[in-house]
Parts: C-alpha cells; sequence; structure tokens
C-alpha cells in the first residue's frame, strides 16, 4: 500500500512541477477527445437525420388510375417530385388491388391513401383544406414528416395536420360537425401537404358517408375505395446488377418494378408512376455522410498518435535525472516504466474528460440556440442519452488507449537507462541512443 501512495504522490508532483507543460499536454488530449467525440456524436446524429431524410422522399412507386395522368398534364408517368401524398383526385382503385399489386417481387411496403374532399374551414385556414385517408399501420410517407412521434398509436378520433394548419397537439378541430383530437403536426413541406388534414382511413370513410363532404357531382366513396397505393421497394437485388450488365441499355430497378407492376393490370384501369431518377443520387450522397465523418474521426486518431508519442517522449526526456535518480535508489525498471505510463494515462483521462465535457456542453448550447440545425441546413437528430454516454466512453477508452500506446516506447527507453549517464548530464542518454 506504501508503494501505491508513493507512486500516486511521485505522478501527482511530477505533474505540480510542471504546470505549463501538463496543461498543453491536458489540451491535446482535449482536443483529440473533442474531434473523435464531435465526430462521432456528428455521425450518429447525422445517420438519424440521413435515416429520416431519405424515408421522407416519399414512395418508389405509387399505383394509380390510368385517368389521373390528366391531373400530371399528360407529360410523364415520371414524377419530378418526392411522392409523399398523390394529388386529389375524384378517380379511384380497391383495395382488392392490393392483393395483385403484392404479388410482385421487390415490395418491401405498400399504404393506401384517399382523397376525400377539398372544404372551405375558415377556422383552420383562410385556402381550401384538402381531406385525405391514411392506413396507420402501413403509412411510411407522412409519418417520416412529423414534427415529433407521435405520443401513442394513431387512434380513431386523431388527425395528422400540415404545417398549416393551427393547433397544437392534443388541441381540438371540427371538420363539418365531426370533432377530432390533433395527434400531430407536420413540418413545413411548402406544397399542398401544408393545407391537408390526414385521418384513419375508417374515419375517411365515415367522414365522406356525411352529406355536403363530397360533391354531388363526383363518385360517392364506398369503404374500399382509395386514391392510390404507395410502394416502397428492397434494394437492388444482385440478381438485376449481374442481368442489367449484359444489356446495352441501363434501366433502374425501380423502373424494371415499375413495368412489372404496370403489366399486372389493364393500361386502361391503372397505371404506375415512379419517383424520379434524379432523387436517387441525392439519396445515395446523402446516406454517406455519416461514413465521410467516421473517416474524419479516423484520421485525427492516425494523426494523433504521433503527437501523443512526441509529447511522452518529451516529458520522459525532461525528467531524465529523476529517473536516474529513482534507479540509484534501487528502483525497478518496471517501476520506472509503469511511473510513465501512468503520468500519461491521467493526463489523457484527465483530458479526454475536458474534450468530451466541452463537446457536450457547446452541442447542447447550439442545440438550444438552433444554431447547429441552421448550419447543417437540416433538422438534425440529437442522439439519445445512451448513445451519447456510450459515444463519450468509446471516446475516453480510445483516448486512454492513445496515451498508452504512445508512451510505451518512452517507458521502454526510461526502464532502461543507465543510472549513471542519466544523472551526469540530462539529454546525453537520449543523444547517445
Amino acid at each position: 500500500m506504501k508503494q501505491k501512495m508513493d507512486c500516486l504522490t511521485y505522478i501527482i508532483a511530477g505533474i505540480r512541477n510542471k504546470p505549463g507543460r501538463n496543461i498543453a499536454t491536458i489540451f491535446c488530449f482535449a482536443f483529440i477527445a473533442a474531434n473523435i467525440f464531435s465526430g462521432q456524436y456528428l455521425s450518429a446524429g447525422a445517420s438519424g437525420s440521413v435515416e429520416q431524410g431519405i424515408s421522407r422522399m416519399g414512395a418508389d412507386l405509387v399505383v394509380v388510375p390510368t385517368q389521373y395522368i390528366l391531373l400530371l398534364r399528360g407529360t410523364s408517368t415520371g414524377n419530378t417530385m418526392a411522392i409523399i401524398r398523390v394529388e386529389p383526385s375524384t378517380t379511384r382503385l380497391n383495395t382488392s388491388d392490393m392483393d395483385t399489386i403484392r404479388t410482385v417481387q421487390g415490395i418491401a411496403g405498400m399504404s393506401p391513401q384517399l382523397y376525400v374532399s377539398t372544404l372551405s374551414l375558415p377556422d383552420l385556414s383562410v385556402s381550401p383544406v384538402d381531406i385525405f385517408g391514411i392506413d396507420p399501420d402501413t403509412d411510411f410517407t407522412i409519418r417520416p414528416w412529423l414534427q415529433s412521434p407521435l405520443r401513442h398509436p394513431f387512434s380513431p378520433g386523431e388527425v395528422i395536420v400540415g404545417n398549416g394548419i393551427p393547433g397544437p397537439v392534443s388541441s381540438q378541430i371540427t371538420i363539418a360537425g365531426n370533432s377530432y383530437t390533433i395527434a400531430g403536426r407536420l413540418d413545413p413541406t411548402r406544397s399542398a401537404i401544408d393545407r391537408t388534414i390526414f385521418l384513419r382511413m375508417d374515419d375517411a370513410y365515415a367522414l365522406a358517408a356525411k352529406d355536403g363532404i363530397v360533391p354531388a357531382s363526383d363518385p360517392r366513396i364506398y369503404p374500399g375505395d382509395i386514391n392510390a397505393v404507395l410502394i416502397r421497394l428492397e434494394p437492388e437485388p444482385a440478381w438485376f446488377v449481374q442481368g442489367t450488365v449484359k444489356l446495352q441499355f441501363k434501366i433502374t430497378y425501380v423502373e424494371f418494378v415499375q413495368d412489372v407492376i404496370r403489366n399486372q393490370f389493364k393500361a386502361t384501369y391503372a397505371t404506375v408512376i415512379g419517383r424520379h431518377s434524379s432523387l436517387d443520387p441525392v439519396a445515395e450522397e446523402v446516406a454517406g455522410v455519416p461514413d465521410l465523418l467516421r473517416i474524419i474521426s479516423g484520421v485525427v486518431v492516425v494523426a494523433a498518435f504521433p503527437l501523443i508519442a512526441l509529447i511522452a517522449a518529451m516529458v520522459t526526456h525532461e525528467r531524465q535525472r529523476e529517473i536516474g535518480l529513482l534507479r540509484s535508489m534501487g528502483a525497478r525498471r518496471k517501476l520506472i516504466a509503469f511511473l510513465v505510463i501512468a503520468e500519461s494515462l491521467f493526463l489523457a483521462v484527465a483530458g479526454g474528460v475536458a474534450g468530451v465535457t466541452a463537446s457536450i456542453v457547446i452541442f447542447t448550447v447550439l442545440n438550444l440556440t438552433g444554431i447547429l440545425n441552421s448550419a447543417l441546413q437540416v433538422s438534425f437528430r440529437f442522439p439519445s442519452l445512451a448513445d451519447t454516454g456510450l459515444i463519450a466512453s468509446i471516446t475516453l477508452l480510445v483516448v486512454v488507449a492513445i496515451g498508452s500506446l504512445a508512451s510505451l516506447y518512452p517507458a521502454y527507453q526510461s526502464s532502461r537507462m543507465n543510472p549513471y549517464d542519466a544523472i551526469r548530464g540530462e539529454g546525453q542518454y537520449w543523444n547517445q541512443r
């Protein structure tokens, strides 16, 4: 126990004797820790943001009645916008058509949408409000746009409103005499979605059955009617990539599945609209952001190693006389090596804690002021408390590992010092090496 106390006393005394040098060393460790933590923290947050961003690109394909193309002015079946919500239309399909679509391979998910009506609701908006029905169990285009996750499952009597519809979550709104509770709000889309109210499909059918909701000139809405089926595809399979290599022209997997689904229906009944191909490179580039941040963190670690090794060597060089005295008093080589490594670890832990703490404080301030979201031009999703703790722990372990490995060679050289040479003249022993 006495030896442990002596070692600790020696380490603390050595740190106190050179406060300037050790503060600079701690600062170096803190800088390294801050870079590693920030890179991993941003990477974790960016992963969440990227997942949200890609999910916000909407459906890959949408099956609609053939007459729906007239709403697009008949120009093309390629949509240049993300498919989040179909346009209001009185031409409809039936939910039984989903069974036909389900037979096609490569479909990861699909969800129906129903346009009910466009109503004048002066209490909610100066502009007409679109009413849509969605399936809460299968929807994958509306939920990603929620400002915050729903507090509970989307229940009967609840609605999700666009950003242009006033009212906080849990407040009540009235549509044609029916009272609904706002379950969630969407982020701004700068489109007609901002003036849209989404109901559960069963609530949409019930509302459509009321007099005056659906114009008399439009076909009535019956249970099972839908306006579109939004489709999300599985990743491009290997067999497709290998097969298209032999072709003289390249088609995308989305176009391939689009043609397969289109052939399942009569041309006069239904057609398929695909997400514009210009959105695919965007999704791929955005998905690569977290990997880029991880690479940057790796570069910082690699660049930091020789710097810390140099600092450890300089510290050992400055304390050459002290080490010589310890060796002359009978200190073993293992003890000398232990002292050098232990001091480096002490400085590494202090710097790592300082760097991580400073990073957390800075990110918290940037979050509260909104500067980070503004600078990144995305809605940055901060990692959870558990993830933050994990990232901080990994950062400290990496910094400690760097400090330990970087001090191994100086510790080895110190343990091999000849006491007479070390005491005789500072620097002579190391210069001889």
